[in-house]
């Protein structure tokens, strides 16, 4: 394979009267300094990144305050420009952290009379319990979806969901959860899923570890979203036998019978409006979280184009500390998730400021934003986009890298690759960008693998690129893939791919300088991946 260079040789020629000698110069180029990204400078930040005295970098939580002090600290050492708040590298924002002291669910019939009422308390469980969401009181009719089974086939799923619960038997396999979602954002007053009527003891277990968490913070949420009274409905299971006795059925048996009937013939099935209504009452109170995005700047190079930004994008946070392994490690260090990202930013910054004092650095400006909050749903980036430091408008590109440290399974026998996700689901532009910088460097397999907006893991959605890409904001999203150590104790450095973390940094750096000199910027050329984000979903 041929690697592109970019050297064009100039004769130097001084011609003054002082001068002695003529020279012949190689002037430097942006993309000759992406060799500068080694396996030693990453596993020097990464074992400090991703050790136990940073404590899992949980937001709001000692370790992320150390992270941070340790990324900026970086950045300041570099000499890049502090463009956070008061001429900090810090972009501060608040966060709303609910104390859920108890559930209160009541189930009616059409009449008005009582089915059921249970509440979930420190003393007792009850008959739903709030996977997801669920801080705020919500009260509306129950409409049966069956599988929830959304696709060209067949649809479960009620085109009329105003203020009403949503109630599907969930299967992993054939539930849409986008489409689910999707009914969120139209209104529905939430979701209660069936989801343990082959085994009734996972509620029971479920409804204990619930109610375990009763007095602990909840979900945390973005404050000034939370003040714009914008909730969280809530994703509910529900006791099977409860759900039995809804469904008209004399047992939790008949309740599985009834699954089986439906998935035999999920085409025929059309949602159904049952004479019941669901209210979801909380007993709250509102804690404040402080965090911070971390924001290091490099000016470009060009008058005019230095007014544009290509954005990098990784999230520092992890999950903090929490339940032991059989090792008895409770630290979740997140070496890959998103230790990997971390240190790829910082050591792509380095390089492009070496190229920048060698007088090549990029003709657009580059911003290296650390955000916080990901892993609580996406909330440091969803506060940047919200409050950009630099304009949505003259932001061209976003390049977010979130887990590229490690090797998934299906590439044991072939390191050499990278899953792509945006690139030609929203600019073609920036995909043909992406794959030129990769043929004149690592030439790593790209593989387009989890790029479809109808993929069943949704990492489209999952990651900190979602809060560009909903903005207009062409993006890519570099991960390669899922492993057992995900949100695990075991997702240490001494499982650290380091020659593929190394390419694909390399792949970065880049792909970066290529946005940044390119003479048109990318243009958005495919709008499904935005109108995806503005359903609701």
């Amino acid at each position: 394979m041929k690697r592109i260079t970019y050297i064009v040789l100039i004769a130097v020629i001084t011609g003054c009267s002082g001068s002695k000698e003529t020279t012949n110069l190689p002037e430097a180029s942006i993309y000759d300094f992406d060799k500068t990204i080694t396996v030693e400078g990453l596993k020097s930040d990464l074992t400090i990144i991703a050790s136990d005295g940073f404590e899992g970098r949980e937001t709001g939580e000692e370790g992320i305050r150390k992270a941070t002090e340790y990324i900026t600290e970086r950045y300041n050492e570099m000499g890049l420009t502090p463009v956070g708040d008061n001429g900090t590298f810090e972009q501060n924002y608040d966060l709303s952290a609910p104390v859920i002291n108890s559930y209160n669910y009541k189930v009616t019939d059409k009449d008005g009379s009582l089915i059921s009422e249970t509440a979930v308390t420190k003393e007792a469980t009850g008959d739903f319990v709030t996977i997801f969401g669920g801080s705020d009181d919500v009260s509306g009719e129950i409409i049966f979806a069956g599988l929830g089974i959304s696709n060209e086939e067949t649809n479960h799923l009620p085109e009329v969901v105003a203020d009403k619960w949503v109630m599907v038997f969930f299967d992993r396999q054939l539930t849409n959860q986008t489409a689910l979602q999707r009914l969120i954002g139209n209104g529905a007053a939430g979701v209660i899923l069936i989801m343990d009527h082959k085994n009734p003891e996972g509620f029971i277990q479920n409804a204990q570890q619930s109610q375990s968490r009763l007095g602990a913070g909840g979900r945390l949420s973005l404050s000034y979203l939370r003040d714009n009274d914008q909730i969280t409905p809530a994703w509910n299971s529900v006791n099977p036998e409860l759900a039995a006795k809804l469904l008209g059925q004399d047992s939790v048996s008949e309740l599985v019978e009834l699954s089986e009937e439906i998935k035999t013939n999920a085409s025929g099935f059309k949602p159904i409006e049952l004479e019941y209504a669901l209210s979801h009452d909380v007993s709250v109170n509102e804690n404040t979280v402080k965090a911070s995005n971390i924001a290091a700047f490099l000016e470009g190079s060009d008058p005019l184009l230095k007014n544009e930004v290509v954005v990098l994008s990784a999230h520092h946070d992890h999950v903090g500390i929490g339940r032991p392994d059989s090792t008895g490690d409770a630290i979740y260090n997140g070496a890959d998730d998103d230790g990997s990202g971390t240190v790829g930013l910082l050591n792509t910054a380095q390089a492009m400021l070496a190229a920048k004092k060698a007088g090549a650095g990029p003709k657009r400006s580059v911003l290296f934003l650390h955000v916080s909050g990901e892993e609580k749903g996406l909330l440091g980036s969803r506060y940047y986009s919200d409050h950009p430091i630099y304009p949505i408008e003259n932001t061209v590109a976003n390049i977010n890298v979130d887990m590229i440290g490690r090797v998934d399974k299906e590439h044991e026998e072939n390191k050499d690759y990278i899953y792509v996700i945006g690139g030609e689901i929203i600019s073609s532009g920036l995909d043909s960008l992406l794959r030129s910088a990769n043929e004149a460097t690592v030439n790593l397999d790209l593989s387009n693998r989890y790029n479809d907006l109808e993929d069943p893991n949704q990492f489209y959605r999952r990651s900190d690129h979602w809060n560009f890409g909903r903005l207009g904001v062409p993006f890519i999203f570099f991960f390669n893939g899922v492993h057992a150590d995900y949100h695990r104790p075991s997702d240490s450095i001494e499982k650290i791919e380091w020659e593929a973390l190394a390419k694909r940094t390399q792949l970065l750096y880049t792909t970066t300088a290529m946005i940044a000199n390119t003479e048109k910027r990318p243009e958005v050329d495919n709008r499904e991946f935005i109108e995806k984000t503005q359903e609701g979903n």
